[in-house]
């Protein structure tokens, strides 16, 4: 950053959990490889840290998270680079935020600090459900330079889903550093005093759900030398490898299972630690094509963690070549009894292709019995991906 004062890192939606998917326990590690990688960066640069929500992945946690979680921030008070904090609406507690159990992270909920020369401030906020989060909003001061927050932004979200804030309810801020959102962003908008606001997401740290983009940053903040303006910086983790395929025809699945899919892999490996070494294939297949799932996951083998479903084109039927025989595969049939975008679906899809089917029926039927007994429905924070878009 030549020409550029940096003063603080930031990141979201960390998820710190042993993986992602409790029905794939052989995806592990990935989280936490983010979260070393951010914790070296603000050591090795002597700047402080402030996270933007979602740091844990649940409010009720296990202990190796919370080891994972309090060992970054050991690190950071013994190099004596601060680290501040606020709630996202995964870890969040209103009484008791999880960080307090290190002394070191600053909760920077509803209160501001200042970096630099050029005294830029800083001011958090909690994630609030709607209603409070815009009368926060109104409470900012007013030489606020940074807001950061965690928050389902309808400037993100647009018309999908529920939202719970816009830039519009932002007061006298130009700045918005967010969490939520998984996906590295920029937009522009207009604040409640008519001036221009931009909002900054850096996404997720590692990959969150199958449909979300592999390439994942934070931010370094900073300010032109001798100067107020601000910078941002993303800077990009290492992150398990990744590649997406989409199978219409016969052709295409019989190259790939021919030996394209296995030499593809090879060039996946990468200098990363051997949790994470193991890449992710997400595949999408014309499920009129014969025996698809069969074959690719049986040419794929132990060699990646495979993620199949059929494409959801109603047109595929006339992409399909003359050599196609009738639908027998698992996933063929399920299409054929249930709808591709029910909940039932998903869970037989995720039933199939898990690793240990006994335990992923176990973690449904958890949940299942979990979801009855918390039947108080809580306003909450919904996630975008991105899907990746290469394809064959």
């Amino acid at each position: 950053m030549n020409g550029v004062t940096p003063l603080f890192v930031f990141c979201a939606d960390l998820h710190l959990e042993d993986g992602a998917w409790s029905t794939r326990p052989g995806i592990y590690g990935d989280a936490y490889y983010s979260f070393q990688q951010i914790i070296d960066y603000c050591i090795a640069q002597n700047l402080p840290l402030i996270m933007g929500g979602d740091i844990l992945e649940k409010k009720q946690n296990l202990a190796r998270p919370i080891a994972k979680l309090c060992e970054g921030l050991s690190r950071l008070q013994q190099k004596n680079v601060r680290a501040y904090y606020i709630q996202g609406n995964h870890e969040y507690d209103r009484n008791a935020p999880w960080l307090s159990v290190h002394p070191w992270p600053i909760h920077l909920h509803d209160t501001g600090v200042q970096f630099g020369d050029a005294c830029i401030g800083v001011w958090g906020l909690d994630w609030l459900p709607r209603g409070e989060i815009q009368a926060a909003l109104q409470q900012v001061p007013a030489d606020t330079d940074i807001l950061i927050t965690h928050q389902v932004w309808k400037d993100f979200m647009g018309t999908l889903g529920r939202t719970e804030c816009e830039l519009s309810d932002v007061h006298h801020v130009q700045t918005v550093l967010a969490g939520d959102f998984h996906v590295t962003k920029t937009v522009e908008g207009v604040n409640a005093q008519g001036k221009p606001v931009q909002m900054l997401s850096p996404g997720s740290t590692a990959m969150q759900d199958i449909g979300e983009t592999p390439e994942k940053y934070f931010f370094v903040i900073g300010v032109e030398n001798n100067s107020r303006k601000l910078v941002f910086q993303p800077v990009q983790l290492k992150t398990r490898r990744f590649a997406y395929y989409v199978v219409r025809d016969l052709d295409t699945l019989d190259e790939l299972c021919a030996g394209k899919l296995s030499a593809d892999i090879k060039k996946l490996d990468g200098e990363l630690p051997a949790e994470i070494n193991k890449p992710l294939i997400r595949i999408k297949f014309d499920k009129q094509l014969p025996d698809a799932y069969l074959r690719l996951i049986t040419a794929i083998g132990d060699s990646a963690h495979v993620f199949c479903d059929v494409i959801n084109d109603r047109d595929t039927a006339n992409q399909v070549t003359d050599r196609k025989s009738g639908r027998n595969d698992l996933l063929s049939v399920l299409a054929e009894l249930l709808p591709e975008n029910s909940v039932e679906y998903g869970i037989a899809v995720g039933l199939l292709a898990a690793e240990d089917p006994g335990k992923a029926l176990d973690a449904q039927f958890s949940k299942f019995i979990k979801d009855g007994a918390n039947a108080v429905i809580e306003v909450g924070s919904q996630e975008l991906g991105a899907p990746s878009s290469s394809s064959v």
